[in-house]
């Protein structure tokens, strides 16, 4: 009875083992399963695209089916900044979104140089305007010509409006559809905003050189005493002349003045101006200030406006597509104000401008009568005028060519590539070989 009471009981046993193993584990636990690790859903893709034609901000959230609560917000965000009615059709817009699926932000892209940047901050959007930081720079230019001015300005590496502009300011000198010949040359001074990529934006043209093969034009802007800038050869005569040598820019002549087969008659005949062949709708100038004497159809001329420029002078424009909104008889125009548009109306066979110059009631060529010009500079001033000339003269005179800094302007690619290229009037406007 003694022994047995001595003996191991086995639930002792088994408990010491227990023990005994939970020791030996606890010494050297097992490593932790790995915890497993969820991945962030990605953001869903950004939306870019170009504002079409008659359509808001509205209609474009309704276009991609953003959420509607977004939008007053966002609209709410960007008015202190930008006046949202300004919103022109070819703006390019990006939209950007969190990985919940709610949006994020608009990047709206107003022009080249501002760029309104809209972000979510909480239940709210914050709004910024960025706009490019540029450096005034006075540039200059010398280059020759084989195709048209555009042309050889674009391929200079210049803004081609640049052509627009030097043909205004030698138009009293030189009609570069007319006068122009494969290997003329042309210089320019002007001041530009240079943007941080070298491309710029033109502010002022300061002077133009034009070498033809018979003649050289210079022509440079000064600002006089009265505060008014004008353009003057290098003489310090003044180049405004009372009459543009041409009242379209950049078209080609059909037919000059004289004695003509008539297209329509068909048989020789007096032509008492110059037709100027250009696209219909192409803006029609008027040459010189003056009096509208009449304005609305008349016969063959069609379409036809006459102006009468003081007690010596009436220049006409006829077969026009229409007439321009405030040209009606007893009105006063300017020079180089549009007083209507090319067309085909009266006895015509294709979109063109018929250009009569009268002078004391006889009709006179356009192309070689003398024109009358504004005042000379002189004393003082005129000294004035030469310093600033021979400034001019020696930035030009430094070009050896200019080095490419201009850019077309390029958006966010939005269903393709921007478009450019010169004008189709430009175009049409090649100088012809010698």
């Amino acid at each position: 009875m003694e022994d047995w009471k001595k003996r191991p009981r086995p639930a002792f046993l088994i408990a010491l083992g227990g023990a005994a193993l939970a020791w030996w584990l606890a010494g050297d636990p097992a490593p932790p399963a790995p915890a497993t690790v969820v991945a962030a859903p990605p953001a869903p893709p950004a939306i870019v695209d170009t504002l079409n034609a008659g359509q808001t901000l509205s209609g474009v959230w309704s276009e991609h089916e953003l959420d509607p609560n977004d939008l007053h917000p966002v609209v709410e965000a960007g008015m202190s900044l930008f006046p949202w009615r300004s919103l022109r059709p070819g703006a390019v817009y990006r939209f950007t979104f969190r990985p919940d699926g709610r949006l994020d932000g608009l990047d709206l892209k107003i022009d080249r140089d501002r760029r309104l940047v809209i972000r979510r901050a909480g239940l709210r959007f914050s709004a910024a305007l960025e706009q490019t930081k540029f450096t005034r720079a006075e540039r200059s230019l010398s280059t020759c010509v084989e195709g048209s001015l555009w042309e050889a300005i674009t391929e200079a590496g210049e803004d081609p409006s640049l052509a627009v502009l030097m043909a205004e300011a030698l138009a009293a000198q030189v009609d570069f559809y007319n006068d122009l010949r494969a290997g003329d040359c042309v210089g320019a001074a002007f001041t530009a905003d240079v943007r941080p990529d070298g491309s710029y934006k033109l502010v002022s043209l300061e002077a133009v050189r034009f070498d033809g093969a018979k003649k050289r034009h210079d022509a440079y802007r000064h600002t006089a005493a009265d505060g008014r800038p004008d353009w003057y050869d290098a003489d310090g005569q003044s180049l405004k002349r009372r009459f543009l040598r041409s009242p379209l820019k950049f078209t080609r002549i059909s037919s000059r003045f004289g004695t003509r087969m008539h297209p329509i008659l068909r048989r020789a005949r007096h032509h008492d101006g110059v037709d100027y062949v250009a696209p219909v709708g192409t803006p029609v100038q008027a040459s010189g200030d003056g009096t509208v004497r009449f304005a609305g159809r008349r016969g063959g001329y069609g379409l036809h406006v006459e102006l009468k420029h003081g007690r010596d002078y009436v220049t006409s424009y006829s077969h026009l597509s229409r007439i321009a909104g405030g040209v009606r008889s007893g009105a006063q125009v300017l020079q180089g104000q549009v007083i209507g548009y090319v067309g085909s109306t009266g006895m015509s066979t294709g979109a063109h401008l018929h250009y009569r110059f009268i002078k004391d009631g006889r009709n006179v060529d356009p192309l070689s009568t003398d024109l009358p010009t504004g005042a000379p500079l002189e004393g003082e001033e005129l000294a004035r005028f030469m310093a600033v000339r021979d400034g001019l003269r020696a930035r030009i005179d430094s070009t050896g060519g200019s080095a490419p800094g201009y850019q077309p302007e390029t958006l966010w690619v939005a269903g393709g590539e921007p478009g450019g290229g010169e004008p189709e009037a430009v175009r049409d406007a090649k100088p012809r070989a010698r």
